[in-house]
């Protein structure tokens, strides 16, 4: 791409927009350390009822009683981000002449009204299934608003076009496998923690008080928290082959190397984070920044992976054309500007 082409691309960045995508994300991040926090202390189910807590929208005690607040600012912070969510989509809806980002928009208003209905079935229903995959939905809604905000991003739109196409292929079929990596260890994450089995191995980094690697006794609460440590190596052996396919492709940036040193500083605070609620008990707070920061890598891991698929959403020309529509030049005019050169 030519300096112009990029300056041209740089002018449709809408930072105000970008920023909207932003605050929806940290808001959905609060929401997320939110949630965890009430299914560490067991909370899910102090309010029987749903869409109201105890039939009021401010039931008496909930700021004086631990469940009760884990609960209900849940349920408070879920539907402002839903408000954020709708507002987001409209903005992109009126402003953004990308056909892909606009159905985005509206695809993250879906998956949060689903969210949504799928913690009151939760409730209603006393569904520990409809709870796991409440868990899961939630990192699946996560990405796509961080598609959205790198979409919406300048630096998006400074990516390199020049990269050969097989390298964004390599690096797109690495970052997805290493996605579906972690979010196999998520869903692995998420049946540990609503089944108890946090604690099944009570000792790390062995799973043995004598030293052994192997647990003592197999049944299914050792088994699933056993995969779920043997998957954390696996998803570091991928990212540093991510990582390592990265940083060998000419022209990538110097962003996009720095998303992938911050994703592999992030899985080591995960195992440390994991280390230590073993050796606490299951100390509430280590826990819940547990499921926080396994939110914010796999938002990261896939904001690189996302960046890996400009080249697909926006081909060069088509880009181009999008940039000349947000300007007002006809795209005619663009053509035939483009045909006055090659003669």
């Amino acid at each position: 791409m030519t300096p112009e082409d990029t300056s041209k691309e740089a002018a449709g960045h809408r930072p105000n927009l970008t920023g909207f995508a932003f605050l929806t994300l940290a808001v959905t991040l609060i929401l997320v350390y939110a949630g965890g926090f009430t299914t560490t202390i067991g909370a899910g189910m102090v309010f029987p009822d749903w869409p109201l807590s105890n039939g009021s929208l401010n039931p008496p005690g909930w700021t004086t009683d631990e469940a009760m607040l884990a609960e209900h600012s849940h349920r408070l912070l879920g539907a402002l981000v839903g408000l954020l969510t709708l507002t987001l989509a409209v903005w992109i809806h009126l402003r953004e002449d990308r056909k892909w980002i606009r159905r985005l928009g509206w695809f993250a208003v879906g998956l949060v009204i689903f969210q949504g209905l799928l913690g009151g079935f939760r409730v209603l229903l006393v569904s520990l299934d409809l709870a796991k995959i409440h868990g899961v939905m939630a990192q699946l809604y996560l990405c796509t608003l961080t598609s959205l905000v790198v979409g919406l991003s300048r630096w998006w739109r400074e990516l390199p076009r020049a990269l050969p196409e097989r390298a964004w292929a390599r690096m797109r079929t690495l970052g997805l496998v290493l996605c579906a990596g972690v979010f196999v260890q998520l869903v692995v994450g998420a049946v540990m923690r609503h089944r108890g089995a946090g604690m099944a191995i009570p000792y790390f980094p062995h799973a043995r008080s004598d030293g052994g690697w192997l647990p003592a006794a197999w049944n299914w609460a050792t088994q699933i928290h056993f995969l779920h440590r043997v998957l954390a190596v696996v998803i570091l052996a991928l990212l540093i082959a991510w990582m390592i396919t990265l940083f060998r492709s000419p022209g990538v940036t110097r962003a996009m190397k720095k998303l992938a040193v911050a994703a592999l500083a992030l899985v080591c605070i995960q195992i440390a984070l994991g280390a230590e609620i073993i050796w606490s008990g299951r100390a509430p707070f280590q826990t819940t920044l547990h499921v926080l920061n396994g939110a914010v890598f796999f938002a990261v891991v896939w904001a690189g992976t996302f960046a890996a698929f400009r080249s697909v959403l926006e081909p060069e020309d088509g880009g181009r054309s999008a940039v000349r529509k947000a300007e007002g030049e006809p795209a005619a005019a663009g053509a035939e500007l483009s045909g006055a050169r090659a003669s």
